[in-house]
């Protein structure tokens, strides 16, 4: 049962989908002469104090057809001075007076949580930590010296390692053997392995200890922790609400939560895994499965047998419910109080592998925003492949709430070194923006300047922004395949293994076989894409949720006929009932490199491996749909689907060229779009639409379209595509 949302929950969240309600006439003016509506937004994280140059600062945002601005108060004396926030409050006025929309930036500097330095003042017990993990083979006769782990020692033991693995119970407690900040062992006959642990602060090395600009790098709380949430909230957004007569929903569109994260994924490698941890995650783990986490610590890390698999899903899956319960949940509770709603983005989200240190499962923490989002680095379209796959996962996870709107952080950092100090030039920016709205963009918060254009410039840009997010916005993305998000098997893969940044956007190192599975799931998005099949992403609790009509897996509006589960072992029973019984009603499973076995308290689990049996066996009146491989193959799976699957829209060629397909109020539109900086004559082909509109959003003109057509396509242009019958 889908619980009832407050009228102006309901309201603000389907604000982006007004195009869909207007009549045709309105619909079309609004196209040819986009409002501010869906425009971009830029960031200011200070505004002036003098109101002449507030209202220049006004003008210069309308001018430069932008829709606002996210925003916060000066940094001087951040939140404590009642001068600024009186500054603050005439601006947020004077700006809403002009039609501006406006987002409050929830932190002085990222990543938020913190409230600058005031969450931990008085309680330095409350900043994040981890468990560190390292692991070092030796034999007999070998004197083990290594310097110690950082922080305070939580266990050291050697363990045998036997023709049957190590033995847990023949260990040695090596405690008496760390002096002076190193371990110096002289291992007895036989071969060991020498497991230390240790817990520490999460600081150098950390996105916490990096340089955010002039020596700032203040230690950051654990969000784990209910309290320090609560001090937060009491910090920044009562702080706020205090500076104003009215409820912040009634002034902002939502809070911008900036990288929020456990900070456990080191930024260089240090030579150890490294686990999220604080106290409160020993206490639930306790009080949930009856044990000891301490006691398990060694198979926790070592194991890569069942035992260890299940100790690692009851780990992860704690510090899942903690973080959102505690961070997103304690946040999004408040700013509806305020009638406000909840948003931002988080750190390292284009990455499986920095899913599961930073937060457990990233798409739990989407689900927990009222407007979840993704940054994009660049403004290079050759260097976002990983962004269209994260801003589908975090509007994947909107849309199993029930919501429409995703919002990316455009910051073109990534630029500088490539053109000069300066962006990329707009046609290529042009592109990135397209693949974000294909990903399922409706909000941009920009710290890109668009630095090659005038004013008429960026002008043009919000209008072609605003005509595309406009014609999409609303309805839910027509995907008929979705694949499934296999992050508890990833949990019970991830060993605490030494691992550090690739780039901003990838991890190097970690267990080999997490690596694996995280490879999987985007190679399979890879295949998808290069070969022109929309998609959605798919968790398990979305699988539990949904309903079963006729062969498709149904929740809410969303509708698919093919699941894909790429490597996944572990799900729970609940969700492989439902995959089984979407199967025998005459749905299509596709299952890759891997076969569900195990469930959360299960290890291998019977059920999970008779309920499957039962599907790949052919039980039950219709044979089902089960089509395995065991070795993925993009180019196998592609000849699969096209064997299963008819298409609605069919491209010659199909390189290069991207689209997004949404339903909208009963209708079918698309976004097709050229993915190169050179022009392109595409063959279209929509069979069995019988009446089309083609809505070009370079210059807001609208016409009809045979249902098979060439169309040419400039440059990173996109084109509208309005099925009407």
């Amino acid at each position: 049962m889908r619980m009832m949302k407050p009228w102006w929950l309901a309201s603000a969240l389907l604000l982006a989908n007004v195009s869909a309600a207007q009549g045709p006439k309105a619909l079309r003016e609004e196209f040819r002469n986009p409002s501010l509506r869906y425009r971009m937004n830029v960031n200011r994280h200070s505004v002036p104090r003098e109101e002449r140059a507030q209202d220049s600062m006004i003008r210069w945002i309308l001018d430069n057809g932008y829709r606002g601005m996210a925003t916060n108060v000066n940094p001087d004396d951040y939140l404590r001075s009642d001068d600024e926030l009186a500054v603050f409050n005439r601006f947020v006025h004077a700006a809403k007076k002009q039609g501006l929309d406006l987002w409050l930036y929830d932190e002085r500097s990222y990543p938020s949580g913190m409230a600058h330095t005031y969450v931990l003042e008085g309680h330095p017990e409350w900043e994040a930590e981890g468990l560190l993990f390292r692991d070092t083979t030796v034999r007999g006769g070998t004197t083990l010296d290594l310097a110690a782990l950082p922080g305070e020692r939580v266990l050291v033991r050697a363990l045998p390692v036997t023709e049957c693995g190590l033995d847990y119970d023949r260990s040695l407690d090596l405690s008496a053997f760390v002096r002076d900040g190193r371990l110096r062992w002289l291992a007895p006959e036989g071969r060991w392995t020498v497991a230390e642990i240790n817990r520490s602060a999460l600081y150098e090395g950390y996105q916490a200890g990096t340089d955010r600009g002039g020596g700032y790098a203040p230690r950051y709380p654990s969000l784990l922790l209910e309290d320090v949430t609560r001090r937060f909230i009491e910090t920044t957004h009562r702080r706020y609400a205090s500076a104003f007569d009215e409820p912040l929903g009634e002034l902002f569109t939502s809070t911008f939560t900036d990288e929020p994260s456990l900070m456990a994924q080191p930024y260089q490698n240090p030579g150890y895994g490294v686990y999220p941890w604080k106290e409160n995650v020993s206490a639930e783990f306790r009080s949930r499965y009856g044990l000891s986490l301490e006691d398990g610590l060694l198979r926790l890390m070592l194991d890569e047998g069942p035992e260890g698999q299940k100790l690692r899903y009851r780990y992860f899956r704690v510090v899942t419910d903690l973080l959102t319960r505690n961070y997103f949940g304690q946040i999004r509770d408040y700013c509806h109080t305020q009638k406000l709603l909840s948003g931002g983005h988080l750190l390292l989200e284009e990455c499986m592998m920095a899913h599961v240190p930073l937060y457990g499962d990233i798409m739990a923490c989407y689900r927990a925003m009222d407007i979840p989002g993704i940054d994009n680095l660049t403004g290079m379209p050759a260097f976002t492949r990983r962004y269209l796959y994260s801003s589908r996962l975090a509007s994947s996870a909107a849309e199993l709430e029930g919501r429409s709107r995703m919002m990316v952080e455009s910051c073109p950092i990534s630029d500088y070194p490539f053109h000069g100090g300066k962006e990329a030039p707009t046609q290529q920016v042009k592109g990135t923006l397209n693949r974000m709205i294909l990903g399922g963009a409706t909000d941009f918060n920009n710290y890109l300047q668009l630095q090659h254009e005038d004013a008429a410039g960026r002008t043009a840009v919000n209008e072609y922004v605003a005509r595309v997010v406009g014609m999409l916005s609303g309805g839910v993305r027509a995907s008929r395949i979705a694949v499934y998000y296999p992050i508890e098997t990833l949990w019970t893969k991830f060993r605490p293994l030494p691992s550090g940044l690739l780039s901003w956007d990838d991890i190097a190192g970690g267990a080999p076989e997490a690596q694996q599975l995280s490879r999987l799931f985007d190679r399979v998005s890879d295949c998808l894409m290069d070969n022109g099949w929309e998609f959605s992403y798919l968790d398990s609790r979305g699988v539990e949720e949904s309903e079963v009509e006729g062969g498709w897996l149904v929740h809410g509006d969303l509708r698919w006929d093919v699941l894909i589960l790429p490597g996944v072992e572990t799900l729970s029973q609940q969700a492989m009932d439902r995959i089984a019984e979407f199967v025998l009603d005459g749905g299509r499973l596709v299952v890759l490199n891997a076969l569900p076995k195990n469930s959360p308290d299960e290890f291998p689990s019977a059920g999970i491996v008779r309920r499957f049996n039962e599907l790949a066996g052919g039980a039950g009146p219709v044979r089902p749909a089960v089509y395995y491989e065991p070795q993925f193959e993009p180019g196998r799976l592609n000849t699969l689907l096209e064997g299963i699957l008819t298409r609605d829209i069919v491209f010659a060629p199909h390189r290069d060229i991207l689209y997004a397909h949404k339903r909208i109020g009963g209708r079918d539109v698309y976004f097709v779009t050229n993915d190169t900086d050179r022009a392109q004559s595409v063959k279209l082909s929509f069979p069995g639409a019988r009446k089309l509109e083609l809505w070009n959003p370079q210059n807001g003109e609208v016409g009809p379209l045979a249902a098979s057509s060439e169309l040419t396509l400039g440059p990173y242009e996109g084109m509208i595509v309005r099925r009407i019958k």
